[in-house]
């Protein structure tokens, strides 16, 4: 026999529930997907510490995290590569 903390009786559908929970919010954890398809590919470059120095200037001047601003850079040079 299990009680909880209040002394009443746990039974496999209290267990069940914590699982299922505990589960969810395993699940929930980190950022959202980017993709519309589920996980977003990260991609990791290393540059010069000047253009690391550049990039961040340029993204807090646009008021934009890191992440974004090279995000937006890299869609707007996509685009017009084509």
């Amino acid at each position: 026999m299990l009680l909880d903390c209040q002394g009443r009786l746990v039974d496999n559908d209290d267990v069940a529930r914590v699982v299922e929970d505990a589960h969810r919010r395993m699940q929930s954890r980190g950022r959202p997907s980017l993709s519309t398809a589920g996980e977003s590919p990260m991609l990791r470059v290393r540059l010069p510490r000047e253009l690391a120095g550049a990039v961040d200037r340029a993204a807090h001047n646009a008021n934009q995290s890191r992440s974004e601003w090279v995000r937006r850079a890299l869609e707007q040079t996509v685009h017009k590569a084509g």
